[in-house]
């Protein structure tokens, strides 16, 4: 899901439950309650991306550890068929 994508079902349910808002006699103007929901949205966004580009955890840590051994062994093993 693209981020247009998500900052238009924001705003129709944001805009939608302010128009029932409005109905049941509660007056509120629907921008700024759209605009604070969608920072909300970003700011979770952008936490979530940093949570998963980055190894935070111990565990994360060491599957890097791993990760980067095997890449290791990989363009080795690619020197390797090159020269021989």
């Amino acid at each position: 899901m693209n981020i247009e994508r998500i900052k238009a079902i924001a705003t129709i349910v944001v805009t939608a439950a302010v128009n029932i808002a409005n109905v049941c006699g509660y007056a509120m103007d629907a921008e700024p309650v759209v605009n604070g929901v969608l920072s909300a949205l970003s700011a979770i966004a952008i936490i979530y991306a940093w949570w998963k580009n980055q190894n935070v955890t111990d565990e994360a840590q060491q599957a890097q550890l791993v990760l980067n051994n095997l890449k290791n062994e990989k363009k080795a093993l690619k020197q390797q068929k090159k020269e021989g």
